[in-house]
């Protein structure tokens, strides 16, 4: 299943479900609303109002529009590490990042200027159940789906989280999103390009290790890290950029 959120209006939003061109109105605000339903499979699954000219336009938005903070694994790529100048953790490094904005496809994104900038293709995980100190075997259990991330901040700066353009459901990727090609070009040129396989730490070692040190909730973020970048070249006004990954979709956004 592949469900999204959608702008119907400036200020409207509604969560959607994909199927090929098809797209059914779900009568949440969300996809995180959504997910903190119970039972939310049967609501995504349910009939429902098809998008019709009538609400055109429907721009594409962020997977959720109540998202404070998020989870996010600082070095989880071995060519990352080594950008960094840093040994591969043995252990996850794992951030609390709190969220000033969040966009979606399309999305026009007004940043303050600052010297450095740090954002990167990242492979979103977004939890579906409560859960609190999960084995690593039972752990892919609480995914809800995967998702696309690019956090946006200068340092110890709350982000700005561009997330969409839908959320995946785990039973249309291989185990654990496993395989997936991402990339990330700025302006047309390549900066990265990972595959999921090289991981440091897998989607199942992740959430056995936070959810050791804090309780999960429907509708919480995972961000599994981005890879190194290729070749040079800074966000500027008027920047374009791409992040896509495999199975799950590309967002494209411009900067002011």
């Amino acid at each position: 299943m592949r469900l999204t959120t959608l702008y119907l209006t400036s200020t409207r939003t509604t969560a959607a479900r994909l199927n090929n061109n098809r797209r059914t109105l779900l009568p949440f605000s969300d996809v995180g609303t959504l997910l903190t339903c119970e039972s939310w499979q049967e609501h995504a699954a349910a009939p429902g109002e098809l998008l019709t000219p009538a609400h055109a336009p429907a721009a594409t938005g962020p997977l959720t529009t109540r998202l404070a903070t998020f989870t996010q694994v600082e070095v989880n790529y071995a060519t990352r590490a080594k950008e960094l100048n840093t040994p591969p953790p043995p252990e996850p490094r794992l951030l609390t990042t709190p969220v000033a904005a969040l966009a979606g496809d399309g999305e026009t994104l007004r940043l303050t200027p600052a010297p450095e900038i740090q954002w990167g293709v990242e492979l979103g995980v977004v939890i579906g159940q409560y859960t609190s100190r999960v084995p690593g075997a039972r752990a892919l259990r609480s995914v809800a789906g995967y998702t696309i991330v690019n956090p946006i901040a200068a340092m110890a700066c709350p982000a700005t989280v561009v997330i969409g353009p839908q959320l995946v459901t785990p039973d249309e990727l291989p185990p654990g999103a496993r395989g997936l090609t991402l990339t990330a070009t700025l302006d047309g040129r390549l900066r990265q390009k990972a595959n999921t396989c090289d991981l440091l730490f897998d989607v199942a070692t992740l959430i056995e290790r936070i959810s050791a040190r804090t309780t999960l909730m429907p509708g919480d973020l995972i961000t599994t890290g981005t890879p190194a970048v290729t070749g040079t070249g800074q966000l500027h006004n008027g920047s374009n950029i791409t992040v896509a990954i495999k199975g799950i979709g590309e967002l494209h956004n411009t900067v002011t």
